[in-house]
């Protein structure tokens, strides 16, 4: 069941979906309940990270390489728990400097490879946003729903010769403050809550314990009102909207 605040586009009948994040566990933390639902109702789920996630990495005494290996075994536990379908990775750094341009190349790419029907990422306009990947992962992804049918824009010819258009249905922007679609993940933050517990390279028992409480009360918060216990609002949005919007 899913509650609308206005009337945003049909995001739970995806058949392919596209789950842009600048870390291994933003789109869980922001949409897992969602996107599980999404993987029940029989979607494809793609995953892509952006950065190397490597700055918040716990443990200093692991090699990069050692740090990178433990980051993607607990990606895949956690993807197992949500139901991911692959995993992608850009490798940018971490709270490091890195072009918005070369990753909206690459988001289009991935766009064009995987053609998903609803693409997910944090809300760009997330107001007090301040980390940089954050801010500039969502941004390149906004732009790539936009541009990705522009065949001068280009990728690499192994996949622009072959790429035939397709309609991107919507973006659904989580972490955000402007929501107009609040779905019901009664059923499903078990296993949200299950994958978070995965990510222990970054995180401490005591900061897992309070993570699970802070989600929890704004999941409780965000169906309130609605006829569900839980939820997870989501500001959705078709990609002509978001240039001019006429």
């Amino acid at each position: 069941m899913t509650a609308a605040v206005s009337n945003p586009p049909d995001i739970l009948s995806a058949r392919r979906v596209l789950c842009v994040q600048p870390h291994y566990d933003d789109n869980d933390l922001g949409a897992g309940g969602t996107i599980s639902e999404l993987a029940d109702r029989g979607a494809e789920i793609h995953y892509l990270t952006v950065t190397d996630d490597l700055a918040g990495v716990l443990d200093p005494s692991l090699s990069d390489a050692e740090a990178t290996a433990r980051l993607r075994s607990e990606q895949a536990q956690a993807g197992a728990a949500i139901g991911v379908h692959s995993q992608h990775w850009l490798g940018y750094p971490d709270a490091g400097d890195w072009d918005v341009f070369a990753a909206r190349r690459e988001i289009i790419r991935h766009i064009r490879t995987l053609r998903p029907d609803v693409v997910f990422t944090p809300d760009p306009w997330l107001r007090h946003e301040l980390h940089p990947d954050h801010l500039r992962t969502s941004h390149a992804v906004a732009e790539a729903c936009m541009f990705h049918g522009l065949p001068r824009i280009r990728t690499g010819a192994e996949v622009d010769r072959d790429y035939q258009p397709h309609p991107i249905r919507a973006v659904a922007f989580y972490f955000t403050a402007e929501p107009n679609l609040v779905v019901d993940v009664t059923r499903t933050r078990e296993r949200k809550h299950r994958a978070l517990d995965a990510y222990r390279a970054q995180f401490t028992p005591e900061q897992l314990k309070s993570l699970h409480r802070g989600l929890e009360a704004k999941e409780r918060g965000w169906a309130s009102g609605h006829s569900f216990a839980f939820g997870e609002a989501l500001r959705v949005l078709e990609p002509r909207r978001l240039h001019v919007d006429i």
